[in-house]
């Protein structure tokens, strides 16, 4: 199994930045300061945004790990021509999980931002 340079070094930086991105999203995941006036409902309904928030980002990250495991014991166990084929696959999975996890992180500053206007 051969990889070029320049492929060894895209896996890298997409790697880091996947890494980056995971771990700032699990960081807003959590965060919730309930203000000092509030009502009932406030509460239920910033209760229930952090969980479903919550829900939503552990169940991206788990179907992007096991999708990238899948597609690593693909790869390992592919055929020298079947490889080209998977390596599109990778293309498209990596976009997928940036996509997955920059959505994940928007959300949480847009929670975090509409928490601190009150």
């Amino acid at each position: 199994m051969k990889i070029s340079k320049r492929m060894a070094q895209v896996i890298t930086v997409l790697t880091i930045l996947l890494g980056i991105l995971f771990a700032t999203s699990m960081v807003f995941a959590d965060y919730y300061t309930p203000s000092a006036v509030s009502t009932g409902a406030d509460s239920s309904v910033k209760r229930i945004g952090n969980l479903v928030l919550s829900i939503a980002q552990i169940v991206g990250v788990a179907v992007a790990v096991v999708m990238l495991i899948v597609l690593a014991i693909k790869y390992i166990s592919a055929a020298p021509s079947d490889k080209a084929e998977i390596k599109k696959h990778a293309v498209v999975y990596i976009v997928g999980a940036i996509i997955l996890f920059a959505a994940s992180t928007l959300l949480g500053i847009i929670k975090n931002f509409a928490g601190s206007i009150s």
